[in-house]
């Protein structure tokens, strides 16, 4: 039967459409959820993290500079410090040593302003390193209580050469045997660094056996070398390293090309600690200090057994060396040019020292009243000379009136 054939068939009732109102239209039910879920959520979370993040702290406002005016010491400046008054055990080389050394006075090209570097407002002298009490008092003015007035901020002397060019002086340059030329750590121990400094004093003192090390950008320029005793730090601060440098195991190279004041036979006479090598005109002829890169070698051309000459003020080095060494004679004419090259270097750090003195062979010096040394005029090439020392200053006396040796360019006619 068809659905128009059923009496209970309504068609007005099938068509008809529930009411549906217009909020529902809109899907009011299920905003009306939606909205009333995520408003729960929201205020859960404004609650936690209310709860979590403290207040911010009450600022304070303080104008006193850490330290009472002072900025603190970096760990890196602290160890630095520390440096200057360790020594090797077997070589305390400012013990009982009390002065008044002075470095050379300043020309107006030797200005460093690294050298500021040393001690807070300059190193105050390099006091006395002993006084008869180890050290001496610390590192109050200085250490201890001598060896004069030392070099130090705006003092303006530089043991280790001017920071100017200079015709009349020997070019320097420090290298760091601790790092490549690229600042990564080669790993040399002692013992390498002695047979790294061996082979470069016996292969022919090639630069290119350098190029691998770390070196300073500016050279420094020299005239003497007469530096008793002072902390090893000294050199990479003067060279202007100090950053990038610690002051161990470092070297420094002069180089030049000179000639003497007159005709003769010489020898050169000095101590590294640790080390102090010449060759000149192609030949060894001075290597004398703790230690020696030519001993045992073909190179070694130091008379056997040793001539040493101990001074009543050189009183370390006398106990540790029996004296300073004499080398070999060799002869030089005036008018030829010579090279020369010059090697000195601080192994273990603590306190470096080098002196070099030159004898004219057959000339009469006056003597040293502790065993009748020859006072020997420095090997300079100017005219200029620090102030005589006093005794126990592990300072060599020096005749001022010696004669001065001048530089020539490398061009210049070389010696036979």
């Amino acid at each position: 039967m068809s659905q128009s054939q059923d009496p209970a068939y309504d068609p007005d009732q099938v068509l008809a459409k529930p009411r549906v109102s217009f909020w529902r239209k809109l899907g009011g039910g299920s905003l009306a959820i939606s909205l009333i879920i995520h408003g729960i959520i929201l205020a859960v979370g404004v609650v936690l993290i209310v709860g979590i993040i403290p207040p911010p702290p009450e600022k304070v406002v303080d104008f006193m500079a850490p330290g009472g005016g002072g900025a603190p010491q970096s760990s890196q400046q602290q160890k630095k410090r520390a440096n200057v008054v360790k020594s090797n055990a077997s070589r305390v080389a400012a013990k009982d040593v009390v002065s008044n050394f002075t470095l050379p006075d300043p020309e107006a090209s030797s200005d460093m302003s690294a050298l500021g570097a040393l001690g807070a407002g300059g190193m105050g002298g390099l006091g006395g390193l002993g006084s008869g009490a180890g050290l001496g008092d610390g590192m109050g003015a200085g250490i201890g209580a001598g060896i004069g007035t030392g070099f130090g901020a705006g003092s303006g002397s530089n043991p280790f050469g001017m920071i100017n060019p200079n015709a009349g002086a020997l070019e320097g340059n420090f290298y760091d045997l601790k790092q490549t030329a690229k600042r990564e750590p080669t790993n040399l121990e002692l013992a390498d660094v002695k047979e790294a400094i061996r082979d470069f004093v016996t292969g022919g003192w090639r630069e290119k056996q350098l190029e691998k090390y770390y070196k300073a950008k500016k050279p420094l320029y020299q005239t003497k070398l007469y530096i008793p005793v002072m902390p090893a730090s000294g050199a990479p601060e003067a060279f202007n390293s100090q950053n990038e440098v610690q002051p161990s195991r470092w070297i420094v190279v002069y180089r030049g090309t000179v000639t003497p004041p007159k005709s003769g036979k010489y020898r050169f006479v000095g101590v590294g600690d640790d080390v102090l090598v010449v060759r000149f005109n192609g030949k060894h002829v001075f290597d004398y200090g703790y230690t020696r890169p030519t001993s045992g070698t073909r190179d070694d051309l130091m008379e056997q057994p040793l001539v040493k000459y101990q001074y009543e003020a050189t009183t370390t080095w006398n106990k540790d060396l029996q004296g300073i060494g004499r080398g070999p004679e060799f002869r030089a004419e005036a008018g030829k040019a010579y090279p020369i090259e010059i090697l000195m270097s601080e192994l273990p750090g603590g306190l470096f020292g080098a002196v070099l003195m030159i004898e004219e062979v057959g000339v009469q010096y006056q003597k040293d009243p502790l065993q009748g040394a020859p006072i020997l005029p420095l090997f300079r090439l100017d005219p200029s000379a620090p102030k005589q020392p006093s005794k126990d200053t592990n300072a060599p006396p020096f005749d001022p009136k010696g004669p001065v040796w001048r530089t020539v360019e490398d061009g210049g006619k070389l010696g036979i």
